[in-house]
């Protein structure tokens, strides 16, 4: 397991603490109850504050899944991830 991996499943589980690490690895806006604006908000806070990065807004709309994060903070594009 990479480090980001692993560092963005502690972000995870800040904000979502009733997630099984099995869960977290495959959590998406879908499936987790309660990611709403708000928990995206704190999550995308969260994230930026771990990584030390700035996340866009407007990147907010393909920022929808755990691998859809892990891809952005990669340097990979996180709408590849949809699908």
């Amino acid at each position: 397991m990479n480090d980001v991996h692993t560092r963005l499943a502690k972000c995870f589980t800040a904000v979502f603490p009733n997630l099984s690490p099995a869960e977290v690895a495959t959590a998406t806006i879908a499936s987790v109850a309660g990611w709403d604006s708000l928990a995206t908000v704190t999550l995308m806070t969260v994230v930026e504050e771990e990584f030390g990065t700035a996340i866009e807004p407007e990147e907010l709309e393909d920022l929808l899944s755990f691998e859809a994060y892990e891809r952005r903070l990669s340097g990979e594009s996180p709408a590849a991830a949809a699908g």
